[in-house]
């Protein structure tokens, strides 16, 4: 039996990743600890549009692949398939901060370098324009070469697009 497909949600720290987590998986969420180390693993179930049931592992925030904490090594470990009792995603949905973009940005190159399928999850797209930001998703899109979706994790804002993405690449 083929195992469901893994999405591994990656990002910064604060870019809201647990709240997309939580928004997409609902209360279908495990929560444990990665083998030898005191980090959280947050695995949760949904439905794809089409009804297939896909599977999200919640990633420690990271700034990089170049890991400085045990949080960082088990984000790194995990997609690059080397945490022990996970495996390698099958997708990234990457997690950026709208108003926070520059910094965020660095880590999501990095992350899409890996070559993996990816949706990048514009979040607090709502406090980005709040404060006069002015962000193009579809230009954000052409330039990354994944899909871009303006989300609000906290209002479940972004989620059918995230879906509807995620179904595609999977």
């Amino acid at each position: 039996m083929n195992p469901l497909p893994l999405v591994a949600v990656a990002g910064n720290p604060n870019a809201g990743k647990s709240a997309l987590f939580n928004a997409l998986t609902g209360a279908r969420q495990k929560v444990g600890n990665y083998p030898g180390v005191t980090v959280e693993r947050h695995v949760g179930k949904a439905e794809l549009p089409d009804g297939s049931p896909v599977e999200f592992v919640d990633l420690p925030g990271a700034y990089g692949l170049d890991a400085t904490s045990p949080d960082e090594a088990v984000t790194r470990d995990v997609l690059l398939g080397r945490q022990e009792g996970e495996r390698l995603p099958n997708a990234l949905l990457i997690v950026v901060d709208a108003s926070n973009l520059d910094n965020h940005l660095r880590f999501a190159l990095q992350l899409i370098d890996l070559g993996l399928p990816t949706v990048v999850a514009l979040n607090m797209i709502d406090l980005a324009r709040r404060d006069g930001l002015e962000l193009d998703a579809a230009k954000l899109q052409e330039e990354l070469g994944v899909p871009v979706v303006e989300t609000v994790a906290v209002r479940k804002r972004g989620m059918a697009g995230i879906m509807e993405q995620l179904q595609a690449l999977l």
